[in-house]
């Protein structure tokens, strides 16, 4: 699959229920049909059960039209734990190569991340991947890799009050680089809506929206973002998928880029991942 043909909507997976499959099997096949192709597979979730139940999925479609992106999981001791991993992932899903494997974040790796990054690239090179990933990394981090290797697409959370990858130059870097910018949380698990943000509020009004159809528009139509929802509710599903079947007036999608939460701003991130409040962990600080 080219890059230019993957939906601007993803399909998350985080919290699919593998002991009760069969709905968000009908679920998943019915978000394909409509379109979404982009699918995050994390083997940590639910000890690697979400990853064997989605075997029945991809199995299910066309793989040519379906664009797989893995991540690594902890720990990586070795290089070889790099291919080991992607082993896993191709066999526990019956295919031939991934779309795109990353790492989840500096954590899982005991060895420099470079090092990680050229056993990618000779993964590449052999065609059991096609693009490379990167996800929950900084700046200087995203730029170090992306000289080595040559970054295709980062992952990170960006949402309407979490906008810590913009402040510190991410999202630019991205742009300028060519390098698509991925963002699970969009929509903080359905906590932002709960919040009944005056803009929020206003702009539903205005256009006739749901408030999470007017965070999804600003995050694709104008942050040029693609986010990753999980849903298995058919409604919920063609209710997200209208968030691209309308344009706000700039002067609102204005009011979106300006809006900050104090809250979250005030959250210092623990690139290090030494116990405090890591990148991932972000937006799950408040309810």
């Amino acid at each position: 699959m080219n890059l230019g043909s993957i939906f601007r909507l993803g399909i998350g997976t985080w919290k699919l229920d593998p002991e009760n499959f069969e709905q968000d099997l009908e679920a998943l096949q019915y978000s394909f049909q409509r379109g979404q192709n982009y699918v995050a597979l994390y083997m940590l979730y639910n000890q690697g059960n979400v990853v064997r139940a989605m075997k029945k999925f991809v199995q299910g479609v066309d793989r040519e039209k379906l664009f797989i992106s893995a991540a690594l999981e902890p720990t990586i001791e070795s290089v070889q734990d790099v291919e080991h991993q992607l082993a896993e992932y191709l066999q526990v899903l019956g295919i031939d190569y991934v779309d795109s494997l990353q790492i989840h974040g500096k954590f899982v790796s005991k060895i420099p991340l470079l090092e990680v990054y050229r056993e990618i690239k000779r993964l590449v090179q052999l065609k059991k991947v096609r693009y490379i990933g990167i996800s929950n990394v900084n700046l200087e981090e995203l730029k170090e890799i992306d000289q080595e290797v040559k970054i295709d697409f980062f992952e990170g959370v960006f949402n309407l009050e979490c906008k810590i990858y913009e402040d510190i130059g991410v999202l630019d870097y991205c742009k300028e680089n060519h390098i698509q910018f991925v963002c699970y949380q969009p929509l903080r698990r359905n906590k932002t809506q709960a919040r009944n943000y005056p803009v929020l509020v206003d702009l539903s009004k205005k256009y006739h929206k749901t408030q999470n159809q007017i965070i999804l528009n600003w995050l694709i139509k104008e942050k040029e973002i693609f986010p990753l929802v999980k849903s298995t509710n058919k409604s919920r599903i063609d209710s997200n998928l209208e968030a691209l079947d309308f344009a706000m007036e700039e002067q609102d999608y204005q009011k979106l880029n300006e809006f900050r939460n104090l809250e979250f701003d005030q959250i210092e991130i623990d690139w290090d991942w030494q116990g405090g409040v890591t990148i991932d962990q972000l937006a799950n600080q408040f309810e």
